[in-house]
């Protein structure tokens, strides 16, 4: 259990800003709330999705009835909750000689008291904003995931896949590639430093500075971080003629020369987009259930959308403009054609899935768990003049029908 002891940083230098600050953080925009998944209330372990289905047979006609053969299809996937808390301990002692005494109740027991600012600020800012955003990036992006949001880590011991990394396994998933137009062939990667090394390609002519840039097919042993840069996706700096600077540091000894530069950006996410609306099976694209608007969605990481609000605003006349309402609300349904875009926060890099609301289950106990803490003052209980912040939690999600489910990725 992490303790967390004040100050840092702290000291009577300067004037006091009366205003905490914390880090800039994506808010997590609620995957029940904006219907994107149908969710299962009240579990405690585990929940059985069924499903049914039959193919009828038009029979020739015959006065004696003559039943085609085989039964229903009956089959099972389950939702099984894993349990997971927030454990954390705050010592305020050191606040005393802080900023923060000035707020402090006189008496030296008062000493190891929370400020009623700083006490609202950790859970209005820090604690409950971040379960929040550790909770939806489990769900999307799994165990592994969550450690990638700077803003949260998962150590509990159980097992917990993601909706994506489940998509990846399933081989019962269709998983397509991004369009020509979202990749470029690599000719060269050279090792160097953050900030230095290069990534060479055919064209850079439709990669612009700050595009997230998937590396697929590498050979060599360069790594980033330890890892394979195979897969990895890097940041481009700067680019001059068709050589990438990256933001990343690249490590190894033999150097790429083939592979491919995956990259979606204004200049062809409209594409792109193409791409994947007309190869979605109308049966699946013209869904309609029961959870949220009921329709089919395309899900996109945040730049994605962004790159199509750009796009739709450069068009001119037949609707482009940059005062589109709808292309602009983060939290909102983005319009595309007969269905709806989906912008993600957390979300990997140039991957598009496609699914609708009523096929993805998330299953909990309640909803509020996401974001309840309760916070305890140990003083007058035990002693121990410290703050306590527990959260429990318990959730799994899964999807029922894998031929319905469709991501697009760099392959």
């Amino acid at each position: 259990m992490a303790a967390i002891n004040f100050p840092n940083g702290n000291s009577y230098a300067g004037k006091l800003y009366a205003e905490y600050l914390t880090p800039a953080i994506l808010a997590p925009t609620g995957l029940v709330n904006r219907g994107l998944v149908t969710p299962v209330e009240t579990m405690k372990s585990v929940e059985t999705l069924r499903g049914v289905s039959r193919v009828i047979d038009l029979q020739t006609p015959s006065a004696m009835f003559n039943a085609q053969s085989g039964n229903i299809d009956l089959s099972e996937k389950q939702l099984t909750l894993v349990a997971y808390e927030v454990m954390d301990q705050i010592d305020a002692e050191l606040l005393r000689t802080t900023w923060e005494s000035e707020q402090q109740r006189p008496g030296s027991f008062e000493d190891y008291k929370l400020t009623p600012e700083l006490y609202s600020f950790l859970l209005d800012k820090i604690y409950v904003p971040r379960m929040g955003i550790a909770n939806e990036a489990l769900y999307i992006l799994g165990k592994a995931g969550v450690n990638t949001t700077q803003v949260a880590t998962a150590s509990f011991s159980g097992t917990y896949t993601g909706l994506l990394p489940e998509m990846v396994a399933d081989a019962a998933v269709s998983k397509r590639s991004l369009p020509a137009g979202a990749k470029s062939a690599i000719t060269a990667i050279v090792t160097g430093a953050a900030g230095s090394a290069t990534v060479a390609v055919a064209s850079a002519a439709n990669i612009i500075v700050g595009d997230r840039v998937t590396l697929i097919g590498t050979d060599g042993n360069q790594t980033i971080g330890g890892v394979t840069i195979a897969g990895q996706t890097v940041t481009v700096i700067s680019i001059s003629a068709n050589v990438l600077t990256i933001e990343e540091a690249v490590v190894g000894t033999t150097a790429a020369t083939e592979g491919q530069a995956f990259f979606i950006n204004q200049n062809n996410v409209l594409s792109v987009l193409t791409s994947v609306y007309m190869s979605i099976p109308q049966k699946v694209k013209k869904q309609v259930s029961n959870t949220g608007n009921g329709r089919t969605k395309i899900h996109i990481s945040d730049r994605i959308a962004d790159a199509y609000r750009v796009a739709n605003g450069l068009i001119s006349g037949q609707g482009g403009s940059f005062t589109r309402e709808g292309y602009f609300d983060q939290n909102d349904l983005i319009p595309y054609l007969d269905i709806d875009l989906v912008a993600m926060p957390y979300w990997a890099d140039n991957q598009l899935a496609v699914w609708n609301p009523g096929n993805v289950f998330l299953g909990f106990d309640l909803l509020s768990d996401e974001v309840f803490a309760r916070v305890l003052y140990l003083g007058d209980v035990t002693g121990d003049d410290v703050y306590r912040v527990k959260n429990r939690m318990k959730s799994d999600i899964t999807y029922k029908y894998a031929a319905e489910v469709f991501l697009y990725r760099p392959q």
